[in-house]
Protein backbone atom coordinates (compact mmCIF):
# COMPACT_ATOMS: atom_id res chain seq x y z
CA UNK A 1 0.00 0.00 0.00
CA UNK A 2 2.82 2.41 0.79
CA UNK A 3 4.76 1.57 -1.94
CA UNK A 4 1.55 2.27 -4.52
CA UNK A 5 0.48 5.44 -2.52
CA UNK A 6 3.80 6.64 -2.72
CA UNK A 7 4.33 5.95 -6.29
CA UNK A 8 1.27 8.41 -6.96
CA UNK A 9 3.15 11.19 -5.27
CA UNK A 10 6.62 10.78 -7.47
CA UNK A 11 3.64 10.86 -10.51
CA UNK A 12 2.16 14.24 -8.93
CA UNK A 13 5.53 15.36 -8.82
CA UNK A 14 6.39 15.08 -12.10
CA UNK A 15 3.59 16.46 -13.73
CA UNK A 16 1.59 19.08 -11.06
CA UNK A 17 0.24 21.24 -13.51
CA UNK A 18 -3.15 20.21 -13.41
CA UNK A 19 -3.89 20.15 -9.55
CA UNK A 20 -2.08 23.81 -9.71
CA UNK A 21 -4.09 24.92 -12.31
CA UNK A 22 -7.72 23.86 -10.64
CA UNK A 23 -6.17 25.48 -7.23
CA UNK A 24 -5.57 28.55 -9.92
CA UNK A 25 -8.20 28.98 -11.50
CA UNK A 26 -10.47 28.36 -8.47
CA UNK A 27 -8.41 31.63 -6.32
CA UNK A 28 -8.52 33.70 -9.71
CA UNK A 29 -12.27 33.18 -10.56
CA UNK A 30 -13.19 34.04 -7.23
CA UNK A 31 -11.04 36.90 -6.05
CA UNK A 32 -12.05 38.34 -10.20
CA UNK A 33 -15.58 37.38 -9.27
CA UNK A 34 -15.85 38.42 -5.98
CA UNK A 35 -14.50 41.77 -6.61
CA UNK A 36 -16.45 42.67 -9.63
CA UNK A 37 -19.60 42.32 -7.90
CA UNK A 38 -19.16 44.58 -5.21
CA UNK A 39 -22.47 46.56 -4.94
CA UNK A 40 -22.18 50.11 -5.85
CA UNK A 41 -24.80 52.87 -6.02
CA UNK A 42 -26.15 53.19 -9.68
CA UNK A 43 -25.77 56.89 -11.06
CA UNK A 44 -28.49 58.45 -11.69
CA UNK A 45 -28.74 62.00 -13.51
CA UNK A 46 -31.55 64.52 -12.24
CA UNK A 47 -32.55 67.83 -14.06
CA UNK A 48 -35.03 69.91 -14.02
CA UNK A 49 -36.71 72.42 -16.51
CA UNK A 50 -39.61 74.28 -14.01
CA UNK A 51 -37.87 74.04 -10.57
CA UNK A 52 -35.36 76.27 -9.57
CA UNK A 53 -31.43 75.10 -8.87
CA UNK A 54 -31.73 75.66 -5.10
CA UNK A 55 -35.21 73.61 -5.01
CA UNK A 56 -33.59 71.00 -7.26
CA UNK A 57 -30.66 70.51 -4.99
CA UNK A 58 -33.10 70.13 -1.94
CA UNK A 59 -34.76 67.06 -3.86
CA UNK A 60 -31.38 65.20 -4.84
CA UNK A 61 -30.27 65.64 -1.09
CA UNK A 62 -33.37 64.32 -0.26
CA UNK A 63 -32.96 61.25 -2.90
CA UNK A 64 -29.69 60.34 -1.55
CA UNK A 65 -30.58 60.46 1.66
CA UNK A 66 -32.29 56.90 0.59
CA UNK A 67 -29.34 55.47 -0.39
CA UNK A 68 -30.27 53.54 -2.81
CA UNK A 69 -29.11 55.52 -6.03
CA UNK A 70 -26.53 58.07 -6.39
CA UNK A 71 -28.47 60.84 -7.36
CA UNK A 72 -26.41 63.18 -9.69
CA UNK A 73 -27.59 67.13 -10.45
CA UNK A 74 -26.88 68.23 -14.14
CA UNK A 75 -28.01 70.41 -16.63
CA UNK A 76 -31.09 69.29 -18.78
CA UNK A 77 -28.37 68.99 -21.74
CA UNK A 78 -25.65 67.09 -19.93
CA UNK A 79 -28.21 64.81 -18.73
CA UNK A 80 -29.79 63.74 -21.80
CA UNK A 81 -26.22 63.36 -23.65
CA UNK A 82 -25.50 60.77 -20.98
CA UNK A 83 -28.56 58.84 -21.95
CA UNK A 84 -27.99 58.88 -25.72
CA UNK A 85 -24.49 57.84 -25.28
CA UNK A 86 -25.41 54.90 -23.31
CA UNK A 87 -23.54 56.37 -20.19
CA UNK A 88 -26.62 56.04 -18.07
CA UNK A 89 -29.55 53.98 -18.45
CA UNK A 90 -32.04 56.62 -17.32
CA UNK A 91 -32.63 59.67 -16.14
CA UNK A 92 -34.88 61.75 -13.99
CA UNK A 93 -36.55 64.85 -14.54
CA UNK A 94 -37.87 66.32 -11.59
CA UNK A 95 -41.27 68.96 -11.31
CA UNK A 96 -43.30 70.27 -9.06
CA UNK A 97 -45.70 67.43 -7.88
CA UNK A 98 -44.11 64.86 -9.70
CA UNK A 99 -41.56 63.27 -12.00
CA UNK A 100 -40.30 62.12 -15.08
CA UNK A 101 -38.25 59.38 -16.56
CA UNK A 102 -36.16 59.95 -19.40
CA UNK A 103 -35.15 56.14 -20.63
CA UNK A 104 -32.42 55.27 -22.95
CA UNK A 105 -32.14 51.80 -22.95
CA UNK A 106 -34.22 48.45 -20.94
CA UNK A 107 -32.73 48.40 -17.09
CA UNK A 108 -34.06 45.60 -14.49
CA UNK A 109 -33.46 48.57 -12.26
CA UNK A 110 -35.85 51.07 -12.92
CA UNK A 111 -38.74 49.42 -11.22
CA UNK A 112 -37.00 49.64 -8.26
CA UNK A 113 -35.89 53.02 -9.12
CA UNK A 114 -39.60 54.36 -10.15
CA UNK A 115 -40.57 52.85 -7.08
CA UNK A 116 -38.93 54.32 -4.39
CA UNK A 117 -39.10 57.99 -6.33
CA UNK A 118 -42.63 57.41 -6.36
CA UNK A 119 -42.77 56.78 -2.47
CA UNK A 120 -40.11 59.83 -1.73
CA UNK A 121 -43.06 62.45 -3.31
CA UNK A 122 -45.61 60.87 -1.90
CA UNK A 123 -44.34 61.31 1.68
CA UNK A 124 -42.67 64.87 0.88
CA UNK A 125 -46.65 65.96 -0.93
CA UNK A 126 -48.26 64.71 2.08
CA UNK A 127 -45.73 66.77 4.22
CA UNK A 128 -46.44 69.90 2.61
CA UNK A 129 -49.98 69.66 2.60
CA UNK A 130 -49.83 68.88 6.35
CA UNK A 131 -47.78 72.03 6.52
CA UNK A 132 -50.62 74.25 5.43
CA UNK A 133 -52.33 73.78 8.26
CA UNK A 134 -49.33 72.99 11.14
CA UNK A 135 -46.56 74.63 10.08
CA UNK A 136 -44.14 73.14 12.23
CA UNK A 137 -45.11 69.50 10.95
CA UNK A 138 -40.93 68.71 9.93
CA UNK A 139 -39.86 69.90 13.03
CA UNK A 140 -42.31 67.81 14.80
CA UNK A 141 -41.79 64.89 13.12
CA UNK A 142 -37.65 65.01 13.08
CA UNK A 143 -38.41 65.06 16.89
CA UNK A 144 -40.64 62.22 17.13
CA UNK A 145 -38.30 60.31 14.68
CA UNK A 146 -35.47 61.12 16.88
CA UNK A 147 -36.73 59.19 20.04
CA UNK A 148 -39.35 57.05 18.93
CA UNK A 149 -41.50 55.35 21.42
CA UNK A 150 -41.05 51.81 19.68
CA UNK A 151 -37.90 50.58 17.89
CA UNK A 152 -37.69 47.99 15.08
CA UNK A 153 -34.85 46.57 13.67
CA UNK A 154 -34.45 43.58 10.93
CA UNK A 155 -31.31 41.50 10.80
CA UNK A 156 -30.55 39.66 7.93
CA UNK A 157 -30.44 36.00 7.74
CA UNK A 158 -26.82 36.67 5.86
CA UNK A 159 -25.65 38.29 9.09
CA UNK A 160 -21.62 38.37 8.28
CA UNK A 161 -22.54 40.10 5.21
CA UNK A 162 -20.32 37.69 2.93
CA UNK A 163 -23.32 35.12 2.03
CA UNK A 164 -23.12 35.53 -1.91
CA UNK A 165 -18.91 35.91 -1.68
CA UNK A 166 -18.73 33.19 0.28
CA UNK A 167 -21.68 31.11 -1.87
CA UNK A 168 -19.35 31.72 -4.94
CA UNK A 169 -15.90 30.61 -2.78
CA UNK A 170 -17.81 27.39 -2.10
CA UNK A 171 -19.60 26.86 -5.41
CA UNK A 172 -16.13 27.27 -7.27
CA UNK A 173 -14.14 25.00 -5.05
CA UNK A 174 -16.16 22.10 -4.87
CA UNK A 175 -16.76 22.54 -8.82
CA UNK A 176 -13.15 22.96 -9.59
CA UNK A 177 -11.72 19.96 -7.43
CA UNK A 178 -13.44 17.53 -9.62
CA UNK A 179 -11.61 17.74 -11.97
CA UNK A 180 -8.67 17.14 -10.04
CA UNK A 181 -9.92 14.20 -8.02
CA UNK A 182 -10.83 12.36 -11.08
CA UNK A 183 -8.20 13.00 -13.33
CA UNK A 184 -6.07 12.05 -10.12
CA UNK A 185 -7.69 8.56 -10.77
CA UNK A 186 -6.98 8.26 -14.78
CA UNK A 187 -4.14 6.08 -13.51
CA UNK A 188 -5.92 3.46 -12.60
CA UNK A 189 -7.45 3.45 -16.11
CA UNK A 190 -4.02 3.31 -17.63
CA UNK A 191 -2.50 0.83 -15.63
CA UNK A 192 -5.72 -1.69 -16.53
CA UNK A 193 -5.38 -0.78 -19.99
CA UNK A 194 -1.66 -1.79 -20.19
CA UNK A 195 -2.06 -4.75 -17.76
CA UNK A 196 -0.03 -3.09 -15.05
CA UNK A 197 -3.36 -3.74 -12.58
CA UNK A 198 -3.43 -7.29 -12.84
CA UNK A 199 0.61 -7.75 -12.62
CA UNK A 200 0.21 -5.82 -9.29
CA UNK A 201 -2.74 -8.43 -8.54
CA UNK A 202 -0.61 -11.61 -8.95
CA UNK A 203 2.15 -9.33 -6.61
CA UNK A 204 2.16 -9.73 -2.98
CA UNK A 205 0.39 -6.95 -2.66
CA UNK A 206 -3.34 -6.65 -1.71
CA UNK A 207 -6.13 -5.67 -3.62
CA UNK A 208 -7.62 -3.54 -0.87
CA UNK A 209 -3.88 -2.18 -0.59
CA UNK A 210 -3.82 -1.54 -4.42
CA UNK A 211 -7.12 0.33 -3.83
CA UNK A 212 -6.55 2.55 -0.65
CA UNK A 213 -2.99 3.77 -2.17
CA UNK A 214 -4.68 5.02 -5.12
CA UNK A 215 -7.51 6.57 -3.61
CA UNK A 216 -6.24 7.65 -0.56
CA UNK A 217 -3.68 9.60 -2.77
CA UNK A 218 -6.71 11.28 -4.58
CA UNK A 219 -8.41 12.36 -1.58
CA UNK A 220 -5.50 13.31 0.02
CA UNK A 221 -4.76 15.70 -3.37
CA UNK A 222 -8.17 16.87 -2.89
CA UNK A 223 -8.89 17.55 0.75
CA UNK A 224 -5.55 19.93 0.64
CA UNK A 225 -6.67 21.36 -2.08
CA UNK A 226 -10.15 22.20 -0.59
CA UNK A 227 -8.37 23.44 3.16
CA UNK A 228 -5.68 25.20 1.35
CA UNK A 229 -8.25 27.30 -0.40
CA UNK A 230 -10.51 28.22 2.70
CA UNK A 231 -7.54 29.09 4.45
CA UNK A 232 -6.32 31.23 1.80
CA UNK A 233 -9.54 33.45 1.71
CA UNK A 234 -10.04 32.97 5.31
CA UNK A 235 -6.40 34.92 6.00
CA UNK A 236 -5.38 36.73 2.89
CA UNK A 237 -8.66 38.02 2.08
CA UNK A 238 -10.70 37.87 4.65
CA UNK A 239 -13.31 36.21 3.91
CA UNK A 240 -15.63 35.82 6.99
CA UNK A 241 -16.39 31.92 7.29
CA UNK A 242 -17.55 31.79 11.21
CA UNK A 243 -16.03 30.39 14.36
CA UNK A 244 -16.24 26.69 13.18
CA UNK A 245 -13.59 26.34 10.58
CA UNK A 246 -13.07 23.10 11.72
CA UNK A 247 -16.61 21.87 11.04
CA UNK A 248 -16.06 23.07 7.36
CA UNK A 249 -13.15 21.37 7.13
CA UNK A 250 -14.80 17.73 8.41
CA UNK A 251 -17.56 18.91 5.05
CA UNK A 252 -14.68 18.83 3.11
CA UNK A 253 -13.39 15.80 3.91
CA UNK A 254 -17.05 13.96 3.60
CA UNK A 255 -17.49 15.86 0.05
CA UNK A 256 -14.17 14.80 -1.12
CA UNK A 257 -14.97 11.41 0.13
CA UNK A 258 -18.08 11.34 -2.13
CA UNK A 259 -16.27 12.64 -5.18
CA UNK A 260 -13.54 9.99 -4.83
CA UNK A 261 -15.79 7.32 -4.91
CA UNK A 262 -17.78 9.00 -7.85
CA UNK A 263 -14.64 9.01 -10.05
CA UNK A 264 -14.51 5.29 -9.44
CA UNK A 265 -17.65 4.83 -10.13
CA UNK A 266 -17.07 6.73 -13.36
CA UNK A 267 -13.96 4.98 -14.28
CA UNK A 268 -15.26 1.32 -13.74
CA UNK A 269 -17.51 1.86 -16.28
CA UNK A 270 -14.75 3.27 -19.08
CA UNK A 271 -12.10 1.41 -21.08
CA UNK A 272 -9.49 4.38 -21.90
CA UNK A 273 -7.63 7.09 -20.57
CA UNK A 274 -9.05 9.27 -23.26
CA UNK A 275 -12.49 9.55 -22.35
CA UNK A 276 -12.60 10.72 -19.44
CA UNK A 277 -11.59 14.19 -21.05
CA UNK A 278 -14.90 14.02 -22.67
CA UNK A 279 -16.85 12.39 -19.66
CA UNK A 280 -15.39 14.45 -16.60
CA UNK A 281 -16.09 17.80 -17.40
CA UNK A 282 -19.65 16.91 -18.55
CA UNK A 283 -20.26 15.67 -15.09
CA UNK A 284 -18.52 18.43 -13.55
CA UNK A 285 -20.21 21.47 -15.09
CA UNK A 286 -23.76 19.58 -15.09
CA UNK A 287 -23.28 18.60 -11.48
CA UNK A 288 -22.18 22.13 -10.88
CA UNK A 289 -25.13 23.79 -12.55
CA UNK A 290 -27.93 21.52 -11.22
CA UNK A 291 -26.47 21.40 -7.69
CA UNK A 292 -25.93 25.67 -6.98
CA UNK A 293 -22.22 25.60 -7.70
CA UNK A 294 -22.77 28.42 -10.46
CA UNK A 295 -25.76 30.14 -8.44
CA UNK A 296 -27.77 29.46 -5.21
CA UNK A 297 -30.40 26.50 -5.61
CA UNK A 298 -32.84 28.86 -4.46
CA UNK A 299 -33.08 30.50 -7.93
CA UNK A 300 -34.66 26.96 -9.26
CA UNK A 301 -38.23 26.56 -9.86
CA UNK A 302 -38.03 23.53 -12.23
CA UNK A 303 -39.15 20.28 -10.08
CA UNK A 304 -37.04 17.75 -12.48
CA UNK A 305 -33.77 19.66 -11.85
CA UNK A 306 -34.56 20.08 -8.06
CA UNK A 307 -35.17 16.60 -7.81
CA UNK A 308 -31.77 15.40 -9.94
CA UNK A 309 -30.07 18.03 -7.55
CA UNK A 310 -31.57 15.17 -4.26
CA UNK A 311 -29.33 12.81 -5.39
CA UNK A 312 -25.82 14.89 -6.14
CA UNK A 313 -22.96 15.34 -3.44
CA UNK A 314 -22.68 18.96 -4.27
CA UNK A 315 -25.62 20.27 -3.56
CA UNK A 316 -25.53 18.72 0.04
CA UNK A 317 -21.54 19.96 0.14
CA UNK A 318 -22.94 23.54 -0.57
CA UNK A 319 -25.85 23.17 2.05
CA UNK A 320 -23.36 21.99 4.28
CA UNK A 321 -21.09 24.76 3.76
CA UNK A 322 -23.49 27.60 3.54
CA UNK A 323 -25.61 26.45 6.59
CA UNK A 324 -21.78 26.80 8.85
CA UNK A 325 -20.68 29.70 7.38
CA UNK A 326 -23.04 32.12 6.33
CA UNK A 327 -25.53 30.86 9.43
CA UNK A 328 -23.89 30.07 11.66
CA UNK A 329 -25.10 26.66 12.14
CA UNK A 330 -23.45 23.82 13.92
CA UNK A 331 -22.87 19.95 13.53
CA UNK A 332 -26.39 19.11 14.36
CA UNK A 333 -27.77 21.15 11.52
CA UNK A 334 -25.13 19.72 8.63
CA UNK A 335 -25.38 15.91 10.04
CA UNK A 336 -28.09 15.17 7.70
CA UNK A 337 -26.14 16.56 5.03
CA UNK A 338 -22.79 14.89 6.10
CA UNK A 339 -24.80 11.81 6.39
CA UNK A 340 -26.05 11.63 2.68
CA UNK A 341 -22.51 12.89 1.34
CA UNK A 342 -21.13 9.92 3.05
CA UNK A 343 -24.02 7.19 2.42
CA UNK A 344 -23.53 8.44 -1.69
CA UNK A 345 -19.45 7.66 -1.43
CA UNK A 346 -20.58 4.24 0.29
CA UNK A 347 -22.85 3.29 -2.23
CA UNK A 348 -20.60 4.66 -5.34
CA UNK A 349 -17.59 2.82 -3.81
CA UNK A 350 -18.81 -0.41 -3.50
CA UNK A 351 -20.59 -0.43 -7.07
CA UNK A 352 -16.96 1.12 -8.58
CA UNK A 353 -15.04 -1.77 -7.08
CA UNK A 354 -17.62 -4.91 -7.89
CA UNK A 355 -17.60 -3.06 -11.69
CA UNK A 356 -13.51 -3.14 -11.64
CA UNK A 357 -13.63 -6.84 -10.30
CA UNK A 358 -16.05 -7.46 -12.93
CA UNK A 359 -14.43 -5.98 -15.94
CA UNK A 360 -11.09 -7.44 -14.88
CA UNK A 361 -12.41 -10.93 -14.57
CA UNK A 362 -14.11 -10.75 -17.83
Amino acid sequence: MKAVFLLQWRRFYRQPLLVLAMFGLTVIFVSVSAAGGEDEPVLVPVYTESLKQEQALEWVERLNAEKQFAFKWMQPSEARSYVAEGDVPQAVELMEADYRLLVGREDPARLALDSMLRRVYSVELRLENAAQEVPEIRELMDSALSDPALQLSAVSLQANGDGDKLQLLFGMTLFFVIYTIMFSLVRIVDEKRTGTWNRMIMSPVRKWQMYFGHLGFSFLIGFSQIALIFLLFWYAFDFEMGDRFWLLIVIAACYTFAIVALGLLIISLISKPQQLSAVIPIVATGMAMVGGAFWPIELVTNEVLLTVSKVLPITYGLEALTSVAVYGNGLPSVAMPLVMLLGFGGICMAIGIRLLEWRSIS
